[in-house]
């Protein structure tokens, strides 16, 4: 138990009993609170008489203790109307007996309000005298309350914004703290102070709002009692979560669902209050007429107390309409764009859940995962205002936000839509992102929605966890990552919604987990997957797909993208069929793109040295190498492409390789800027040879290789203007370190 409670240690075991239930949380958790908190009282009291005449010093009783509200961590305020030196011994003997007391003495006897903030002032209005003599005299004070309470109220707004702006929710966070956030404790002391500060204001107004207050009220201070006799302060932690839990004989998140929806419930009908006061009277004139009417009035003007009619009369308007007519509405709600006051006020009038009721299984469903920062209904809104400022303001998504500069109308809606649904099948047993997508199909039908908007949002919302993978996690330039993505149908502009709805989505699951580093990373998979060299082997997965053969897909994620991007899906993959169906090794194949020359060479059997021949045979003739894809195919055998540098016809080099002998070539003297290492297991060495150009470059380090017996496994050569970039998989043989030193001191100067 921590010091801070006035409770001592041996009292601890017996007040975890007193407060047990005899049944179901919350019933008889008000009556049994009442009680607690005045055994509390009888506990405090027994150490304070221990320090001196308590009824001597006059005492007026502030904050939870003057409410009967006083838990095992309350703060100890005190007002001290006798005499002032012996008040400070008093407080002394305390302080030393570990009884920190929050006190004082009035600074002027006759104004107890001198020299101390609204608060303090509005303390008064609730405080209780210890006794007759210190009742007697704070009554005579209580009258200031009255006198200030508008600068009282200004101090409540001012307090209040400062706690909305550290928290920017529209619910509490997942580990809410029940004193000071969201629909707290704090929020509902205000609101029922307004409402003793004010009573002209709500004269004639319904009691439901203070009544839903009140016994919210009492639950949370059952919870605190809970929270301090266990150890913890007000912030109602994921561990705490799970041990009243226990207490209460309740699942966690049964516990939780129900004290998020609280919360929200207590914020929403405090910020009615204490906004209300201030409302003009042409603004609290209300006139609901019609559902259409309601949005129109809430986009114009999405004051707390339009939010309060219309969340108590929403089903009333919403009865009469048809399925289409309330896709009509959501349309009209999302499809313009609207203010962030404007979309929060859609969620907290209810009316979100009443177009889309599946909307209320998701109230205050907790997700503690170490990364979601609300609830799953206010996620779901959080995501929405997300798209809006994607829209409105150019930079919010950092370097990813070049993405929505192109978008139309309609694919800002279909985006406003996802974000509605993306996640409203959490909760269930099923995988929410599919359930989610029956769901798009189910109301997009039922509003006769065009069919172009159902197919994107019910993809987005199937694939909507699909690219953040890729992006974080694997290679964005691998092929294996750009077929799963293309299987999946992530191309055109559905890759640029997935995108931006992934940043979206993680803005709105926990804002501080997004950076511009996580952007460019998202950009980099985009501008890989639209590069000319995704596009063609989307072309040759497509042609392949014809053939209805899985294995020429697994040969294509063994070529060189550059290779693909050369030539067209027919001539390379009618090639690969013609290789792997023969016995035969097949002729020497040379093939002119544009200003480009390729030649294939195939063996049905690899053996050492075969990639060094092909090489040294184009070196004969005088054939430079531009670039190459060396590959060993399962089925088809070896298979090495070589881009050439000539100018020579296809038709001349063809009848060159086609002669039968082999004209002896010397390897000529290179060097390389540097040769690395770029991975070793034990199936696989991968070498990077990279330097200047040079005639004979390729063909030097193939004969190296050979000299050091390395199989070859597979190869990429790229020239990139003066530059080349070599890259050779081998057979591991021997130690590696070796080697390289070997290969370093022959070639590297």
């Amino acid at each position: 138990m921590a010091t801070r409670s006035f409770l001592l240690s041996e009292d601890i075991p017996g007040a975890i009993e007193r407060l047990k239930l005899n049944s179901e949380f919350p019933t008889g958790a008000a009556e049994k609170r009442r009680q607690f908190s005045l055994w509390l009282e009888e506990k405090l009291l027994q150490r304070l008489r221990e320090f001196g005449d308590l009824d001597g010093l006059e005492p007026v009783l502030l904050g939870s203790w003057s409410r009967h509200e006083l838990c095992p961590k309350s703060d100890i305020d005190l007002l001290f109307a006798g005499k002032e030196i012996e008040v400070k011994e008093f407080i002394g003997k305390a302080f030393r007996a570990g009884l920190k007391l929050r006190a004082r003495t009035p600074e002027n006897m006759q104004d107890w309000s001198a020299g101390v903030d609204p608060f303090d002032i509005l303390a008064l209005k609730a405080a209780r005298g210890f006794n007759p003599t210190a009742e007697q005299k704070l009554t005579k004070q209580r009258e200031l309350a009255i006198k200030r309470r508008r600068e009282i109220l200004a101090a409540i707004r001012q307090e209040r914004d400062e706690r909305r702006k550290r928290q920017d929710s529209i619910s509490n966070f997942l580990e809410p703290n029940l004193k000071f956030g969201a629909g707290s404790l704090r929020d509902i002391e205000q609101a029922l102070a307004v409402r003793e500060l004010f009573p002209e204001k709500f004269a004639g107004l319904e009691e439901y709002p203070f009544k839903v207050l009140l016994a919210i009220k009492e639950e949370l201070l059952y919870l605190r009692h809970l929270l301090h006799l266990i150890g913890s302060g007000d912030i109602f932690s994921a561990h705490d979560q799970l041990e009243v839990a226990k207490h209460l004989g309740m699942e966690s998140g049964q516990l939780m669902k129900f004290i998020q929806s609280e919360l929200e419930r207590a914020s929403f009908y405090a910020d009615w209050a204490v906004a209300y006061v201030t409302l003009s009277p042409k603004r609290t004139a209300v006139r609901l007429k019609s559902f259409a009417g309601m949005l129109s009035d809430l986009r114009r003007d999405p004051h707390s107390h339009l939010q309060y009619r219309i969340r108590l009369k929403v089903d009333e308007l919403a009865k009469p309409l048809t399925m289409e007519e309330r896709g009509r509405a959501m349309q009209k709600a999302l499809y313009d764009d609207g203010s962030d006051a404007f979309y929060m006020s859609l969620y907290r009038s209810r009316v979100l859940e009443v177009l889309i009721p599946d909307f209320k299984r998701l109230r205050g469903l907790v997700q503690h995962d170490h990364y979601h920062r609300f609830t799953a209904d206010a996620h779901l809104v959080q995501a929405l205002r997300e798209v809006q400022r994607a829209k409105s303001q150019k930079r919010s998504l950092g370097p990813l936000s070049k993405l929505t500069k192109d978008l139309t109308p309609q694919e800002w809606w279909t985006l406003k839509l996802t974000a509605l649904f993306h996640d409203l099948a959490k909760g269930r047993k099923s995988d929410h992102s599919t359930e989610g997508a029956k769901l798009v199909e189910k109301y997009f039908a039922e509003w006769k929605y065009p069919q172009g908007v159902t197919d994107d949002v019910r993809w987005l919302v199937e694939n909507h966890l699909l690219i953040s993978t890729a992006a974080f996690r694997q290679n964005p330039q691998a092929q294996t990552t750009w077929k799963r993505l293309f299987d999946r149908g992530v191309h055109g502009r559905r890759l640029i919604l997935l995108a931006l709805f992934t940043a979206i989505d993680i803005r709105a699951t926990n804002p501080e987990a997004w950076t511009d580093w996580k952007a460019k990373l998202l950009l980099d998979l985009v501008e890989n997957l639209r590069s000319p060299q995704a596009r063609s082997f989307q072309q040759h997965l497509k042609y392949a797909g014809k053939t209805r053969s899985k294995q020429v897909e697994e040969w294509l994620l063994k070529l060189d993208p550059l290779l693909m991007q050369s030539l067209q899906p027919k001539v390379l993959i009618d090639d690969l069929l013609e290789a792997a169906s023969g016995k035969a090794d097949l002729p020497a194949k040379v093939v002119r793109t544009g200003d480009r020359l390729w030649v294939r060479f195939h063996r049905r059997t690899d053996e050492t040295g075969l990639f060094l021949g092909f090489v040294k045979r184009l070196y004969s003739w005088g054939l430079n190498v531009q670039m190459s894809s060396v590959s060993t195919l399962p089925g088809v055998g070896v298979y090495d492409w070589f881009c050439l540098r000539t100018e020579k016809s296809a038709r001349q080099v063809a009848q060159w390789l086609a002669l039968p002998s082999e004209r002896q070539v010397s390897v000529p003297k290179v060097s390389f800027q540097s040769i690395d290492l770029m991975s070793k297991d034990p199936d696989e060495w991968i070498f990077s040879f990279r330097g200047r150009d040079q005639r004979g470059i390729l063909l030097a380090a193939a004969q190296a290789l050979v000299e050091e017996n390395l199989s070859l496994k597979w190869a990429r050569a790229h020239t990139w203007g003066q530059q080349i970039d070599d890259v050779f998989s081998v057979q591991p043989l021997g130690e590696v370190e070796s080697t390289l030193e070997r290969l370093r001191n022959r070639f590297v100067t």
